[in-house]
């Protein structure tokens, strides 16, 4: 079967061109995984020479929309990313907006979101989280005339919302200064060697480093640890840098995540929190105050809600002006300091 060939290109188009059967094309558009990476290939090369449009997304950009927005992001389901989430949804909701979203477990499954014209024309606008992107992956997005907002990742191309990590690490370091909470230690996250990865822990530790040094404090760099960001790898990090005789009085950890995972680490071997040492977190996840654990807010929920309105107004407005949103962050101290 085919088409008269006139008017905009159908999905037997794409399929002779590729080389392939309908059947196979359909599942590709549909992000069937049984689709080997050479045929999916070809085929988004005769989607986008072509200029096809999958069925119900006919139109130009300017002029269509599909009522639904995208929100890619790495680690999922980390508890700050749902909370995020959850401040997203209503606004979506309020105006009439699906969202879906798209977990990304490697680099070759970001470029593959990125590079392939289904998703982009499935889609009016895209939150990314905590995603860096490259050049060429920057050009792809440019060229795609979808509407983009990141969060926590600052790159002057879009518009963004931020939380200041430095001045939370700041933050961190004057209340245990005001306490005399030392010798204290630093637990990041362990590097996970991606290149659209964040690092929000180095900033956090900028932060507490220099504010320390600047009232005549340092950190020692045998209390300088690293561990994933699960409550367990933070657990047996911290269990095994205590069994080794470090003995800090306090530990300010990149994460509540980890903070958690400290906590759990100090019960086990008998000391008290905050008598023994002192816990602060980073975030405030809901978890946080059913821990009643001390940490540095960085409004989760608002930073969801402020990305989800700024993408909104961009795609009702089909307004390129680039906005960029700096949250404050406050300590918040419960009884683990």
């Amino acid at each position: 079967m085919g088409n008269d060939r006139k008017g905009q290109p159908t999905i037997y188009d794409v399929a002779e061109k590729a080389g392939v059967s309908i059947t196979t094309v359909s599942r590709f558009l549909n992000n069937s995984s049984n689709i080997s990476a050479k045929t999916g290939q070809r085929i988004a090369h005769a989607i986008e020479v072509l200029d096809y449009v999958p069925h119900g997304n006919t139109g130009t950009r300017t002029n269509r929309t599909v009522g639904r927005v995208g929100v890619l992001t790495p680690f999922f389901p980390a508890p700050s990313f749902i909370e995020r989430l959850e401040g997203m949804t209503p606004v979506f909701k309020e105006h009439n907006y699906e969202m879906v979203i798209y977990t990304i477990e490697g680099p070759e499954q970001l470029n593959e979101y990125l590079t392939s014209v289904p998703f982009t024309k499935r889609i009016d606008g895209l939150i990314l989280m905590s995603v860096k992107l490259s050049p060429e992956q920057h050009r792809t997005l440019k060229s795609s005339g979808l509407q983009v907002v990141l969060v926590e990742s600052d790159d002057d191309n879009y518009s963004r919302v931020l939380a200041d990590d430095y001045r939370g690490g700041e933050l961190a370091a004057r209340c245990f200064l005001e306490k005399d909470y030392f010798p204290c230690a630093y637990i990041g996250d362990k590097p996970i060697p991606y290149p659209y990865n964040l690092h929000p822990s180095e900033l956090r530790l900028s932060g507490f480093r220099d504010c320390l040094e600047s009232n005549g404090r340092t950190i020692q760099k045998e209390m300088l640890i690293q561990a994933y960001t699960t409550v367990e790898d933070s657990r047996l990090v911290l269990g095994e840098f205590l069994d080794r005789g470090n003995r800090p009085r306090a530990v300010f950890a990149m994460s509540d995540i980890h903070a958690i995972g400290l906590i759990k680490a100090a019960r086990e071997r008998g000391i008290r929190i905050p008598q023994d040492m002192a816990v602060l977190g980073f975030d405030d996840i809901e978890g946080a105050s059913w821990m009643e654990l001390s940490t540095i807010s960085q409004h989760l929920n608002d930073s969801g809600r402020i990305a989800a309105e700024l993408l909104v107004s961009q795609i009702r407005s089909n307004n390129k002006a680039i906005q960029k949103v700096k949250l404050q962050v406050e300590l918040i101290e419960r009884s683990t300091t």
